[in-house]
């Protein structure tokens, strides 16, 4: 059920948009604020959440998958050891810290971490913090006063409501997304993002219980979910027993040669260190991709050594069985699925074959699902149909950037609704631009950490060059005309409004999870999240 609307606040100090875990952080690290003299009174504080109470990653929670992360890169240790929302401070008030540090390991299940994450946004709420459930935001525009409205919509009566803010946090978590030939064909009951796998999959496979053949199921991906949906799935088919005297199939699509083991090292891991944004941030914009070129393999299209010890494991014990069912005679395999990987193997199109036998009312359940496969090594094509298929494919965040378009705020910031291609870029290019030099820019550095100076001296291919896709010429005319490509965010989250000749804009409008291109790897995952509020809640209460 959406919250009961609070009493009138005329305009709110900030409201938040999402309320995840980036802004649950921005929770915790506002009720710190000096409540007599904080410019921003948590009374006048709202965030705005589309589920109908707290939930994180509620498809993926899966029996005894593990968090990738210590877990003191919580909401607030690295920020605030001592705030009443660190995940020991949740494990000592369930009675639970000893038995944890008796498990000898620096890493919760995802399902603890989530009731750590939900008993942190009860505490805020209790502490005066103000959540909206059940809505989604619809519109942002410009207000009078310095202050923007945020329009609303309550999912369970289509109510709007609408609110006034002097500030908003844009948190928008990512969306799911799927390959294009697959997006044609959707919706289907038994096409599943892995966002969504843990509410579907059950009702998906009883729609199958009744098929008189082996059931034949996708998975697409190759990055950690793909690997723990696919185990899943393997035990899910092997309860259901076998079908005709054959094992079900399940097949992992992947576009690479192999499935490859994140880089889960201490010296991998320095990339998502707090001061590690700082240098990242002070780069260049080709030094930067360089660097999340090289610590891609810690995050992107990779799987814990562990998770694919088991599947590995696992299809080798496939084999065993086999070998034994093939030699024995009336010695059945333990095993009733069967696992695949095709490497080198890219989604060309997808259609829906439906069995002309079936009635109506049965043709959904009947349906299969024929794939065109491309292999990108030889290019050749084959084709093969599922029953199902699971597109462990990652996100999109672009929800924010088409909130800000279709918006009368996104002209202080040189974005119209035309604009096709948007990138981020940092103060200085800003400054350069409106200062009306050439965009050669000189990264700082602090020299705290060694591995970094090289990029930032120039030194061993990593240029100091004037960023390329900056052109001041460029950038002054499409400022005249208020139409550009890019967008300027700070060192401490919030986006730059471009310099006009009319009024100053005022409010301030922050970004979370959505700036990995200025602000380094780390932005859309947990490993800041603690420091990362700080940074806003302080830049939000300045002058």
């Amino acid at each position: 059920m959406p919250s009961p609307e609070a009493p009138p606040v005329g305009v709110y100090d900030v409201i938040g948009l999402g309320f995840g875990p980036a802004n649950l952080a921005v929770a915790g690290a506002l009720l710190e604020q000096p409540r007599e003299t904080s410019p921003i009174s948590v009374n006048k504080s709202l965030f705005i959440e589309r589920y109908p109470e707290f939930k994180w990653h509620p498809g993926m929670l899966l029996p005894g998958t593990r968090m990738q992360i210590s877990f003191l890169k919580d909401l607030a240790t690295l920020r605030s050891p001592q705030s009443p929302i660190t995940f020991v401070s949740y494990l000592h008030s369930q009675n639970r810290l000893v038995d944890f540090i008796n498990r000898g390991c620096i890493t919760p299940t995802r399902k603890e971490y989530s009731d750590y994450l939900a008993y942190a946004a009860r505490y805020v709420q209790a502490q005066g913090i103000k959540v909206a459930y059940g809505e989604s935001v619809i519109a942002i525009e410009e207000e009078g006063e310095g202050t923007v409205q945020v329009r609303s919509k309550v999912l369970t009566t289509g109510e709007t409501r609408i609110r006034r803010a002097k500030n908003i946090i844009i948190s928008p978590g990512g969306s799911a997304w799927v390959p294009r030939c697959i997006q044609t064909i959707l919706p289907h009951p038994r096409i599943i993002h892995s966002s969504q796998y843990i509410s579907s999959v059950e009702p998906m496979l009883a729609t199958m219980k009744a098929t008189t053949r082996p059931l034949k199921i996708a998975v697409v991906g190759a990055g950690q979910s793909a690997v723990e949906v696919l185990l899943d799935l393997n035990s899910r088919l092997t309860s259901m027993g076998e079908s005709a005297g054959q094992p079900h199939n399940l097949h992992l699509i992947i576009r690479g040669g192999s499935l490859n083991p994140s880089d889960g090292g201490p010296f991998a891991n320095q990339v998502y260190n707090p001061e590690m944004v700082d240098v990242m941030y002070d780069l260049p914009s080709d030094s930067r991709k360089r660097v999340m070129a090289d610590y891609k393999a810690t995050n992107y299209g990779v799987v814990n050594p562990l998770t694919l010890d088991s599947l590995y494991q696992v299809m080798y014990d496939q084999q065993v069985d086999g070998d034994i069912a093939r030699r024995g005679g009336n010695v059945p395999p333990v095993t009733s699925t069967h696992i695949t990987i095709l490497p080198y193997s890219n989604l060309s199109s997808a259609e829906i074959i439906t069995n002309p036998s079936q009635t109506s009312r049965e043709t959904e359940d009947a349906d299969t699902l024929s794939v065109l496969l491309q292999n990108t090594i030889t290019q050749g094509l084959s084709e093969t149909t599922y029953d199902a298929i699971i597109c462990a494919t990652g996100y999109e965040r672009n929800s924010w950037l088409n909130l800000l378009k279709s918006s009368s705020l996104g002209k202080h910031f040189g974005l119209c609704a035309s604009s096709d291609k948007t990138r981020l870029a940092v103060d200085r290019d800003l400054r350069a631009v409106t200062n009306g030099k050439n965009g050669n820019f000189g990264a700082t550095m602090n020299g705290k950490n060694g591995i970094f100076k090289a990029a930032a001296n120039g030194i061993n291919g990593h240029s100091r060059t004037p960023d390329k896709g900056i052109n001041a010429e460029a950038i002054h005319a499409s400022m005249e005309t208020k139409v550009s490509d890019t967008l300027y965010i700070s060192r401490r989250y919030r986006l730059l409004p471009l310099p006009t000749a009319g009024h100053e804009f005022i409010p301030k409008i922050y970004l979370q999870g959505c700036a990995e291109e200025t602000h380094g790897l780390s932005d859309t995952l947990l490993s800041v999240t603690g420091v990362r509020a700080g940074h806003i809640v302080e830049d939000l209460c300045s002058n």
